[in-house]
């Protein structure tokens, strides 16, 4: 019995031991500062009513700096090819001109939780000090959009659409404040 004990342990120190030195050799640690910035601009919110799930909505808000770290991310991964590259170009300098959000939406209503239509049941808009701006763009990404591989990092809804939504940099507040409202509720996200 006290050998089993003893190789138990000597087996849990070199599994510890062995864990750092797969990462010094050159194994990766998939921890990485992009994963990192994603979690840090990405928020996820419920709302509820009469105890039923209404929305769930997982919103990022893509700076320039997460743009770009997405993009060099995709090209070390090879994700980019010559067919797609104009895509993630124009994502990235998108969002060094304007205020750029990843939308990840579920709605119980599916005819509702459209936010691209005109008509939709959502309002959604930017709070800049109590100053409301509407969205320049909100489009409705595809599921065979290339734009859709950054999901691949982060737990999904597979109900939901996803989208993207543009303002125009007119807010010089470093709070940045996504609202979606509706007539059951409101999400609010804050991103500083």
């Amino acid at each position: 019995m006290k050998n089993n004990k003893f190789f138990f342990l000597l087996a849990l120190l070199f599994f510890a031991t062995s864990c750092t030195q797969l990462q010094q050799i050159g194994f990766r640690d998939y921890d990485t500062s992009f994963s990192q910035n994603l979690d840090k601009h990405t928020i996820e919110k419920k709302l509820y009513r009469d105890f039923e799930t209404v929305a769930i909505a997982k919103v990022t808000y893509f700076d320039s700096n997460l743009a770009n770290q997405y993009y060099d991310y995709l090209a070390q991964h090879n994700a980019i090819s010559s067919s797609n590259n104009k895509v993630y170009e124009s994502f990235k300098n998108d969002s060094s001109k304007l205020f750029v959000f990843w939308v990840n939406l579920y709605s119980s209503d599916y005819e509702s939780s459209n936010i691209s239509n005109k008509n939709s049941f959502w309002n959604v808009y930017l709070d800049c000090n109590g100053k409301k701006i509407l969205p320049v763009k909100i489009e409705k990404i595809s599921e065979d959009s290339p734009l859709n591989a950054w999901l691949y990092l982060k737990p999904r809804n597979y109900w939901s659409q996803n989208y993207i939504v543009e303002f125009d940099r007119s807010c010089a507040s470093n709070m940045i404040d996504f609202n979606m409202a509706s007539i059951v509720g409101s999400l609010n996200f804050n991103f500083r």
